[in-house]
């Protein structure tokens, strides 16, 4: 008897080495020479993978992350009244840029705006919405610092908003556990518009982000920021890579978080 019940703590103990060493995989090397950083938080275990710890808590401009909770303001304050409902911008405050992406051009929703990340839909609806209010609303959130004060139509562009991958992680488990000061209708809509992927085996949905952060010294910022649904299970996820240019960080961005998930089996 004592013989088997050393042998089952062994083959206890051997168990949870195992799956803790899986992990604690390196993930440095899907990082390719980017500086970097991703947290993982398995909700059903309570775990956290984290890779370089300190760039995880550190603030940075959110850029189109942000969509996620600024979506949120305009349907709750009925600047919004729906997902579907079409949304001109002001063409003369807004003029079109070289650099505009060909998926702006026409008419555009929330649903369309959020997937293309049309980024002046997004400002005519901060100043519709207006700062006073923006800014209650990141208070309520606990968004990063909550600070909207660089401007009402751009806090978010490299301006005074700022959020640690920390703290996006704090604001997805909120969210989508619907513990936000904002009606279970937003949410779910909201939620609606982030899927990206939807299989037998799981739904990932997540939000892009990307921006020069400093010309001068050549530093572009790319975000991506989300999670998966299993059967019995979400996972969270929140990373962020720096390069020399915008270019450089859009699809290493989206290849490290593909990678990492499929090594962790999260996406399989």
């Amino acid at each position: 008897m004592f013989k088997s019940k050393n042998q089952f703590q062994v083959i206890f103990l051997l168990t949870v080495l195992f799956f803790s060493s899986c992990r604690q995989t390196n993930l440095e090397k899907y990082f390719k020479g980017f500086e970097g950083t991703i947290i993982i938080y398995d909700q059903k275990h309570d775990h956290t993978t984290i890779h370089n710890e300190q760039r995880a808590s550190t603030r940075f401009t959110p850029f189109s992350t942000h969509k996620i909770p600024h979506s949120l303001i305009a349907l709750e304050t009925g600047v919004v009244s729906n997902v579907d409902e079409f949304i001109q911008w002001d063409a003369e405050r807004y003029p079109r840029e070289d650099w505009w992406p060909s998926q702006w051009e026409g008419k555009h929703n929330l649903r369309s705006a959020i997937k293309y990340s049309v980024v002046p839909l997004y400002r005519e609806l901060a100043r519709k919405i207006g700062e006073q209010e923006i800014k209650r609303y990141l208070d309520l959130f606990d968004y990063g610092n909550a600070d909207n004060s660089s401007g009402v139509d751009n806090y978010w562009l490299n301006g005074s908003l700022q959020i640690s991958a920390q703290e996006q992680i704090t604001f997805l488990k909120k969210f989508y556990n619907k513990q936000l000061k904002v009606s279970p209708k937003t949410i779910d809509a909201v939620k609606e518009i982030l899927i990206q992927e939807s299989t037998e085996n799981y739904t990932i949905s997540y939000k892009t982000g990307a921006g020069t952060v400093n010309r001068e010294k050549g530093v572009a910022l790319g975000w991506v920021v989300g999670y998966v649904e299993r059967q019995d299970n979400v996972y969270f996820f929140a990373l962020n890579i720096e390069g020399s240019s915008f270019s450089e960080v859009l699809q290493p961005r989206i290849d490290i978080m593909n990678n990492i998930l499929r090594e962790m089996d999260i996406t399989c």
